[in-house]
């Protein structure tokens, strides 16, 4: 990212001031956008280079929502009174204020310019420091699993949607920028499986739209546990739906309070991840009742087009962006039915099933109110390995929050394969190749999606099974010990075979392998003479392969 769109970036989308003492928020939405400086003839002033190529790759027009908001009304208000900006929204036309005198808000009931005012918060919120630093970083502690090597244990959650398939293709979500909106990323920068985030320089940005600062990883665990379904990578222990995509991590969840204001902070989240082009945003939140009864949403509302963060995603979707959301986890409660922005029409939403498909009773049903088929699509949210901000180990855990970022990946690597596809053109193509498009029910929708058969059909191509082969050897020359990958064409047993130079037995051993990946260490060969060695699979079809290995 340039200098010169940093500082637009800075100019457009600041950070706001307000004071330890500030316990109510108003919403403040204007009339117009009158006398803007700004033009959408010329959108590099408010938008990167990256947002209006999303935009012109997929036909869409710069409009005036596009536009800031209008920073005279901005003055006006804070003039006016004892307010102090807390977010704003060019969507919406509005702001959100902070005060400590809800009296103040009244010197803008006749102001020809403000359309209308809303409390979305009005007690104060006692912070929680207990969550911060509580992992220290270490090796995690599982050993390498060398069947279907490099996932380690995420390879059934991976395999159950054949996303094995897309990094077979080498789409491992390069290029592709993911914003994940949460309520904190505790530990990101020390847990063990995210440091490749950091040493690739695939964390574009942080931004707290709660406290207004550029520092996420002390506050709430779960979007760091959501971030590292996605992004973690500990070959052969872990690997993510998208290990090598980059990030922007985006707080808007205030964990101490559920209050309507949370809505607003992420409509200006997603507005910001929209300027900075990013392609896809993951949503492992929800909303359905407040701290403020009077805030609540009743299932009726739950239909699109009703609740603002509702509107707010399908308005992202139409610049382009691709938004994966979690349908929530009151299957088995009262309420049952999906949160918002769960309900938003051109969005994926995700039901919860475990790694052999079988639906989770906590994930919420459908569909919106509406009449629309929610949740979409399903994937594992139940029993998913995620990586503990906490621990720092490999845990599992429940929750539609994590089979959100497990499709959210899975659809970064399809898009990454389909550059020249639309956001909805992706979204179909899930849709069409999951295993219930033809018969789409209010647990699942149309079902688990299978990735590899998506890009097939866009693609024309037929995934190959995996052949009998030695992949790679490494390192080669060796001296300690030396690893080897293996692709099977199924679950077999074969024999490894080391032959000196002049075909003298050194070493043989039987071995189970799978269908896939695999991976051997020979690790007793450090009385091994220095020279050149033939290394021989066997396979039980009866044919050998053999590859040439030099010890130093």
């Amino acid at each position: 990212m340039g200098t010169r769109l940093l500082f637009i970036l800075l100019i457009l989308i600041p950070f706001f001031g307000l004071t330890q003492n500030d316990t109510i928020k108003f919403w403040i939405q204007f009339t117009d956008k009158l006398n803007s400086p700004y033009s959408i003839t010329n959108p590099s002033q408010f938008l990167s280079e990256r947002a209006i190529l999303r935009r012109n790759n997929q036909n869409i027009s710069i409009s005036e929502n596009d536009l800031p908001v209008n920073k005279s009304y901005i003055d006006s208000v804070l003039n006016a009174g004892n307010f102090h900006i807390h977010n704003q929204s060019k969507w919406f036309n509005a702001i959100t204020v902070s005060t400590n005198d809800s009296i103040n808000i009244t010197v803008l009931d006749n102001v020809s310019f403000v359309k209308s005012i809303q409390n979305v918060q009005y007690l104060a919120v006692n912070y929680n420091d207990e969550l911060a630093n509580l992992a220290t970083k270490q090796t995690i502690l599982e050993s390498i699993n060398q069947e279907h090597y490099p996932y380690g244990k995420t390879y059934n959650q991976l395999e159950l949607h054949k996303a094995t398939h897309l990094h077979e293709y080498g789409f491992k979500g390069q290029g592709m920028h993911i914003a994940v909106i949460d309520a904190g990323f505790l530990n990101v920068n020390t847990i063990t499986g995210l440091e490749h985030l950091f040493e690739n320089n695939q964390i574009l940005s942080t931004r707290d739209f709660v406290d207004h600062d550029d520092y996420v990883y002390d506050a709430h665990f779960h979007g760091a546990a959501v971030l590292s379904i996605i992004a973690g990578y500990i070959p052969g222990k872990y690997f993510g739906s998208a290990p090598f995509a980059s990030f922007h991590l985006l707080r808007s969840e205030d964990s101490e309070s559920e209050l309507i204001v949370e809505e607003d902070n992420w409509i200006a989240a997603a507005e910001y991840a929209d300027s900075v082009g990013a392609d896809i945003i993951n949503t492992s939140l929800g909303y359905t009742q407040f701290d403020d009864p009077s805030q609540n949403h009743i299932y009726n509302d739950l239909d699109g087009n009703t609740t603002r963060i509702a509107i707010a995603s399908d308005i992202a979707a139409s610049k382009g962006l691709l938004l994966v959301t979690s349908a929530g986890n009151s299957g088995n409660s009262a309420w049952q039915y999906i949160s918002t922005p769960a309900d938003a029409d051109s969005i994926l939403t995700i039901a919860a099933v475990n790694e052999l498909g079988e639906r989770a009773d906590f994930s919420s049903v459908g569909p919106s109110a509406d009449g629309d088929i929610k949740p979409n699509i399903a994937s594992v949210g139940w029993d998913t390995y995620y990586i503990s901000p906490y621990s720092n180990q490999i845990e599992r855990g429940n929750g539609t929050s994590f089979s959100s970022p497990m499709v959210t990946g899975m659809v970064a690597c399809l898009w990454q394969g389909l550059p020249n596809h639309t956001n909805m053109e992706i979204i179909k193509l899930i849709e069409q190749n999951s295993t219930q498009y033809n018969a789409p029910d209010s647990l699942i929708g149309y079902g688990i999606p299978n990735f590899s058969k998506a890009y097939s059909q866009a693609r024309g191509v037929i995934y190959k099974q995996p052949t009998n082969k030695i992949i790679s050897t490494y390192p080669n020359p060796f001296n300690q010990a030396i690893n080897f990958e293996i692709s099977s064409e199924k679950d077999q047993t074969v024999v490894i075979e080391v032959k000196n130079y002049l075909g003298q037995p050194i070493k043989s051993i039987s071995q189970v392998i799978t269908d896939g990946r695999n991976l051997t260490t020979l690790t007793t060969v450090s009385d091994w003479n220095a020279g050149i060695y033939l290394l021989s699979i066997h396979f039980e079809n009866g044919t050998s392969i053999t590859k040439k290995i030099v010890k130093l």
